[in-house]
């Protein structure tokens, strides 16, 4: 009898040790290519708002997603919708960019996200645990489109040029924007404990046009150059430049490129 009890305590160890196995996060064991410029890098517009309860969730999300697929994705939090609109003395981050394409979105409420496409199609509300095997279904992926950062700051003044050439001709129209995006600011956040509040890749302007700026490529390649002034209360040393193209038909997001404005 002994031996019996034995036997049946080993195997209900092994059982639970492999329980423990299968339940390690998924995510942890993928193992992909560092990236190149060949990369299709998977830009991710999360919708949150310093008033949603739910949205720290969103926040740890897409932590997940760029702990496994660094290098491979974009992440931009645009704060949009009811939840965003601040209190009196709260910090406002709402641009007028990410207000358009959370209503082109289709969107009403917030943690939602959109991946490698502002399609309303393609918008997911809600449902933060679903977000990384959607981007596990975009990359790995080599690019149609190769973007080609200089990017310079003099005082407060950023100028940027981009050249943009083209590996797989373009069905449709290219449509291109300039982002720029501020990392580690503090501020208010419903649903947390956590006080002050670490917000991260948040949206803080479209440079160009909010409905971007035509690509025309000659012979395969297109440059454009753009000039900004940055804001005094931006933290330089946390600010990073995004370009991203998107399809003007389809509203695929191509591919996108990430430069940390200041390296040291």
């Amino acid at each position: 009898m002994i031996r019996l009890k034995t036997i049946i305590l080993f195997a209900i160890s092994l059982i639970m040790a492999s329980c423990d196995e299968v339940n390690e996060p998924y995510g942890n064991q993928v193992e992909i290519d560092a990236p190149t410029e060949l990369t299709k890098k998977a830009v991710i517009f999360e919708f949150t708002g310093i008033h949603c309860t739910n949205c720290p969730a969103g926040h740890e999300a897409i932590a997940q997603i760029d702990s496994v697929y660094h290098g491979h994705v974009i992440p931009i939090s645009v704060h949009a919708g009811f939840f965003a609109d601040p209190y009196p003395g709260e910090p406002d981050f709402r641009t007028p960019f990410g207000d358009k394409i959370f209503t082109d979105l289709g969107l009403s409420s917030t943690p939602a996200a959109s991946i490698a496409s502002l399609n309303e199609n393609d918008a997911i509300s809600g449902a933060p645990t679903s977000w990384q095997g959607e981007v596990g279904s975009v990359i790995p992926d080599y690019t149609d489109f190769i973007i080609t950062p200089d990017i310079q700051l003099q005082d407060s003044t950023l100028r940027a040029r981009y050249v943009i050439t083209e590996r797989v001709e373009a069905q449709n129209p290219l449509r291109f924007f300039m982002l720029i995006i501020e990392d580690h600011i503090e501020g208010p956040q419903i649903g947390s404990d956590i006080d002050p509040y670490d917000h991260r890749h948040v949206l803080r302007r479209c440079v160009n046009n909010i409905n971007g700026t035509q690509v025309n490529f000659t012979d395969g390649v297109d440059e454009l150059s753009f000039t900004s002034t940055l804001d005094a209360n931006w933290q330089t040393e946390n600010l990073y430049v995004v370009g991203i193209i998107v399809d003007q038909n389809t509203k695929e997001i191509y591919t996108g490129e990430q430069v940390k404005l200041i390296t040291e």
